[in-house]
């Protein structure tokens, strides 16, 4: 059987969110489509749930990890089983509000050189929660995005749109690919092991010639955090991701301004938090929570 869209995410300790996400999926998606859960070594307990709630569902494959390989490796390891043409990657943490998959797949094949869309995102108060941003630069370090935006075409995350426009960077939580495109910039760089994943690939997706798109006629429910609570631990993950970034795609000269930035930045906020203060020296022995979640 022909399969148009496979679903792909991640379950880790949030069984009830994927739970949820998988019967909306069921509920309004009307092309055919196949669910994959990658469980990244949850709980033994959260692993028995989805276990018996997928059992009997032939649309859905279910992989369990042996140890917890991060956001970026997960949705690799989906994306390997995958037979769908289109690739979403969702988080567990959602729910589609209407017919999404459809409405994505129509319209990228209606847009030969589009790769990549999200849709509307909206929070538990039905209010518009922003789908995309802008990649970082020193425009926007330095005078924040307004001004940084005067110097690219792309709109304000905080404006909301009623058509479908170009966006430099869309939100990680709700990703519509290109199986081929996706494969063509070899997917996901499974050095993040969490945050700043979308930034990179939706600058790669630019850099190969094609386009990112925001689909505000599709929509999702975000819950945000569903599958982890916020903690130092998270805060010292992201900025150790952020400096990959930036090392990744910017030159010697950009690199060292943005970083002398980030600790500007670290540094201001260290005198109202501690745990800024601790950061300033924590994020460079760049140690991920990938080396924690590591098993033998």
């Amino acid at each position: 059987m022909k399969i148009d869209i496979s679903f792909i995410t991640i379950n880790y300790n949030s069984s009830e969110y994927t739970q949820k996400l998988i019967e909306s999926i069921e509920e309004h998606t009307s092309v055919s489509y196949e669910i994959i859960i990658i469980d990244n070594d949850s709980r033994e307990e959260e692993k028995t749930k989805i276990r018996k709630f997928t059992q009997n569902k032939k649309h859905i494959k279910l992989i369990e990890n042996k140890s917890n390989c991060g956001f970026a490796c997960g949705n690799m390891i989906g994306s390997e089983e995958a037979l769908g043409k289109y690739l979403f990657f969702i988080n567990n943490d959602t729910k589609l509000l209407n017919d999404t998959a459809k409405i994505l797949k129509e319209f990228l094949e209606s847009h030969t050189n589009a790769a990549l869309a999200t849709a509307k995102i909206l929070d538990e108060n039905n209010t518009f929660h922003s789908s995309y941003k802008l990649f970082p630069s020193i425009t926007k370090e330095l005078f924040g995005n307004s001004i940084a935006r005067l110097f690219n075409h792309f709109p304000s995350n905080k404006k909301e749109l009623t058509k479908a426009t170009q966006v430099e960077v869309i939100s990680g939580s709700c990703m519509f690919f290109k199986r081929e495109i996706f494969q063509e910039i070899a997917g996901f760089d499974t050095h993040f092991f969490l945050y700043c994943e979308e930034e990179d690939i939706s600058k790669r997706v630019w850099n190969a010639g094609y386009e990112v798109y925001f689909v505000p006629q599709a929509s999702i429910y975000h819950k945000g955090g569903g599958s982890m609570q916020q903690n130092y631990n998270l805060l010292r993950e992201y900025y150790i991701s952020y400096q990959y970034l930036i090392k990744k795609h910017f030159n010697f000269f950009t690199q060292k301004i943005l970083l002398l930035l980030l600790y500007i930045k670290l540094l201001r906020r260290s005198f109202k938090k501690k745990e800024y203060k601790k950061l300033l020296f924590d994020i460079d022995a760049k140690k991920s929570l990938q080396y924690y979640y590591k098993k033998d």
